[in-house]
Parts: structure tokens; C-alpha cells; sequence
């Protein structure tokens, strides 16, 4: 496993010099050229993002804090009016939206006044279509009967929060504060309104071995809730805080990456043995499928496009990414003038996107190679990891095998291009500099597992440039 594999691609070349706020907009004052002969035409996607929480997890890199009532008010303001500017460029004049995603933070904290007022915001700035995925990010200690039947009744169509562990040991020690009976009350409310109901879970904590990721596993799965997301813990991305917790001795050290990786899949098993497999991450039944937003769109493929509003959103169209300002406060200053919040952006097309994110979606139309032109460059790459028992082609349609399923991160830096590669190599270096890694086992383990197939590879070491192969050979 990868030691950074919670990543959105095409990755952000922050050595881009550029007017960002100039070329945001000059995309979108343009209406996008369908691609010749395609046979589908994507998803389009909208991301509201509410920065605000009752407290703050240790383990969270998101962008948010705990705000006031009058600090909400002037955000929910200037959001509301980055929707009007954004919904009234011509690019996203002729977007039907399919997929609308509330998160955060946590946008339960808003009164349902505020929640209402939102929505109808949206609906009267961009056209939604009539099936569209509403989904909307709850926690356990901000709702309540009242707040699920608004919910419903406003258009949500999916609610999902994160506990990440039933332990209370492992609560605790991330800053989890709500209590077991505030979850499973949740789970029950939401299953009352919804039929789509999801909860988000981690393996690989601090101190936490095989069979605490397999108990903790089924228990979601017992809870009551109708799907269940699982995700290995990225200690990369985790706040540098609770990495410096682990150093000083405060938490247990993790297990060693590899182990963590087979801590991840001995979870995901224990879902499977009672829920119905979507992709990597999610497990559930047909009625309650994972949310289109993130697995159709946001690791979708090339066509499909998704834009973001509010502070740190992240957006990504054809031949083009771009970030909001972070910080709350002068989000609020820039968006409520009635300008783009942009502070960065990134030009580029990423025809390979799909490809990238096949291993987490478990299947690729194959449709796509000589659409998108990618024939030349990637049926060699395909035809390695095929060899290698990481994949086979059903008709069309390319599948992640059960071999496959155990190196899945280092497939997806197998389908780099290398510009992204180089890319990439540079934000892990920033990102080893600047959040720090608990040694260099984090970089290194696995590297008598793997074995190089040909693709440029992703992976610097954390103190040196020592090259880890990508992908594993078939045993």
C-alpha cells in the first residue's frame, strides 16, 4: 500500500505561475466540446462544503473549525452568493447536476432554516437532475427525528457520518466525543427517513492489530446502518499533532505499513461477510449504493466533472483543477464581493483518470482506450498487471482481481502519467517535510513485496531518492 492513497488526480502543480482567479474564469465563460464518437457522456457534480464542527477530531485534514452563530451567518452569506456567480458561468449554465455532496466539517451543525435556505440557493443556480444523489454528512451529536424528517423533506436523498471505530479506547484517543449511544441513536433515526444510510470507518489506528480491525468491522456491520465505508488510516494526511503524539510516546506506534495494509483488507472482509461489495472502500446493498458524488465522479474518469463551493473546495473539470481559499475568514471577504474565491489552479487533461481510479472503482470500460487516445501508452500497462494476476477483461470491462485487490494503491500509481508521477513525487517530499513521517518504515515497507513492471514510478523514499517498484508479481 502506498504510504499517500487518499488523493484526488490530476494532483495540483503548485509550481504553476499563473493569474488563477483569471484562468478559472476564462474556462468557465466557455461551453465545453463533447468528445467525438464517445459513448457516454459523464457525471457532473456539485460540492458544498460547510468548514464548521461541534469539535474538532485529532485525526481530521480537512478544513474546518468550531464557528459562532454570527461566524456561520457571514459564511453561509458569501456561500451563497459564490453559488449565484459560479451558477451563472456559461460552462455551468449547460451542466445538468447529478450528484450534490454536503460535507465538511459537519453541515448538521446548521439549523434546518439554514440547511433549507441553502438548498434553495442551489436549486434556483443550477439545474439538477430529476434522479440526482443528494447526499448529506451528518454527526451523531447535531441531529435528531426533527433534523432527518427536514432533511427528507428538503431532497436528501443519502446521509452519511463517520465513526470510524467502535472502541471506545480509540475514540477517545482520536477526540471522537460523541457517545456510542448518540451513534446508534443516529443510525437508527437516519434509517428511519432514509434508505441510504452510511457510516465511515478506519482500520489501522495506533495500537490496533488484525483482530480489533476485524470486530470493529463487523460490528458496523451489525449497527443497523444500510452501508459502510472503510478506509485505512493515511498518516500522511493526519494532523501533524497526532503524528508528534505517536513520536513522544502519547499513542502506541502503529503497525508497520504492510501490516496496516493487511489490517485494512482483514476489515474489509468481515464487511463482506454479511454485505454486498460496491468498490474498495464501501460495502452495502443494492438500495443503498456508495455515493456517486466521490466514486462515480470525484474517482470517476475523464469526462466526469465536479466543481466545488466554499472554503478549501476543491474543483475539477476537462483540462482543468482549481482550489478556493482555505481559510474561513478571507473565503468570506473574497466570495461575498461577488469574485471567485480561486487561490490556485492547475491546467491540464488527465485522459488516464479512470484508469488511475480503476482499482478503486474494481472495474474500467475498455471502451475508453481509443476514445481518449490512450491505446499507445497505457494497453501495455494493462497487459502487465493482466499477466500479473491483478486484472482480467470480461467483454468490455477490465476487473481488479482478488490478487489485484492487495496492491490496489500501487495499481493506481502504476496508471501515472508521468508528468502526474513527477507531480506527485514533489507533494510527497512536501508533504514528508512539512506533516512529517513516523520513520522511514512508512516509506519503505513492502519494497521486498513489490516488483517494477515497466511504469515510471510514484514513490520517492522520505530521506532519500531510493525508487520503490509499483506493482507486485504474481505469486
Amino acid at each position: 500500500m502506498l504510504p499517500f492513497e487518499s488523493f484526488s488526480y490530476p494532483f495540483f502543480d503548485l509550481s504553476t505561475a499563473a493569474d488563477h482567479r483569471g484562468v478559472v474564469s476564462s474556462y468557465l465563460s466557455a461551453t465545453d466540446t463533447p468528445i467525438p464518437s464517445d459513448h457516454t457522456s459523464g457525471h457532473r457534480a456539485l460540492y458544498v462544503h460547510i468548514p464548521f464542527c461541534d469539535s474538532i477530531c485529532s485525526f481530521c485534514p480537512f478544513t474546518k473549525s468550531v464557528g459562532t452563530p454570527e461566524r456561520i451567518t457571514a459564511y453561509l452569506a458569501a456561500l451563497h452568493t459564490e453559488l449565484r456567480v459560479l451558477g451563472g458561468t456559461p460552462r455551468i449554465r449547460d451542466w445538468k447536476i447529478d450528484s450534490i455532496y454536503m460535507g465538511g466539517g459537519t453541515p448538521s451543525v446548521l439549523s434546518v432554516e439554514q440547511i433549507a435556505a441553502l438548498m434553495a440557493e442551489i436549486r434556483a443556480n443550477f439545474e439538477i437532475t430529476d434522479d440526482a444523489e443528494i447526499s448529506f454528512e451528518f454527526e451523531a451529536k447535531s441531529v435528531d427525528h426533527d433534523k432527518f424528517a427536514a432533511l427528507r423533506e428538503l431532497g436528501v436523498t443519502r446521509v452519511s457520518f463517520g465513526v470510524q471505530s467502535f472502541d471506545p479506547k480509540i475514540r477517545e484517543m482520536v477526540n471522537l466525543t460523541a457517545s456510542l449511544d448518540q451513534v446508534y441513536d443516529a443510525i437508527r433515526w437516519a434509517g428511519t427517513y432514509f434508505t441510504n444510510t452510511n457510516l465511515d470507518m478506519m482500520a489501522g489506528f495506533p495500537g490496533q492489530d488484525r483482530d480489533h480491525a476485524y470486530l470493529d468491522a463487523r460490528t458496523a456491520a451489525d449497527s443497523g446502518i444500510a452501508s459502510v465505508s472503510i478506509y485505512p488510516v493515511d498518516y500522511v494526511m493526519t494532523m501533524p499533532g497526532w503524528q508528534e503524539r505517536i513520536r513522544s510516546g502519547q499513542l502506541p506506534a502503529p503497525a508497520a505499513l504492510d501490516e496496516r495494509s493487511r489490517m485494512f483488507h482483514v476489515a474489509r472482509a468481515a464487511l463482506g461477510e454479511s454485505m454486498g461489495v460496491q468498490n474498495m472502500y464501501c460495502y452495502g446493498p443494492a438500495n443503498a449504493p456508495a455515493t456517486r458524488y466521490m466514486f462515480s465522479t470525484l474517482y470517476g474518469g475523464y469526462r466526469d466533472e465536479a466543481v466545488g463551493v466554499g472554503s478549501g473546495a476543491y474543483s475539477f473539470i476537462k483540462g482543468l483543477a482549481w482550489m478556493n481559499e482555505a481559510d474561513e475568514r478571507r473565503y468570506v471577504k473574497t466570495a461575498g464581493t461577488g469574485v471567485l474565491p480561486v487561490t490556485m489552479s492547475s491546467p491540464g487533461h488527465a485522459y488516464e483518470k479512470g484508469l488511475v481510479f480503476f482499482p478503486k472503482r474494481l472495474t474500467f470500460d475498455m471502451r475508453d482506450l481509443p476514445i481518449l487516445g490512450l491505446e499507445n501508452v497505457y494497453r501495455e500497462r494493462i497487459e502487465s498487471i493482466m499477466t500479473a494476476g491483478h486484472a482480467e477483461i470480461d467483454g468490455d470491462t477490465l476487473r481488479l482481481t482478488t490478487s489485484g485487490e492487495s496492491v490496489y494503491s500501487e495499481l493506481m500509481a502504476h496508471f501515472f502519467s508521468d508528468m502526474q508521477a513527477r507531480v506527485y513525487q514533489r507533494l510527497v517530499r512536501r508533504l514528508s517535510t512539512e506533516v512529517g513521517v513516523i520513520d522511514e518504515r512508512e516509506w519503505q515497507a513492502g519494497a521486498a513485496r513489490v516488483a517494477a513492471m515497466g511504469a515510471a514510478t510514484a514513490l520517492p523514499g522520505a530521506s532519500s531518492r531510493r525508487r520503490l517498484p509499483l506493482v507486485g508479481s504474481r505469486r
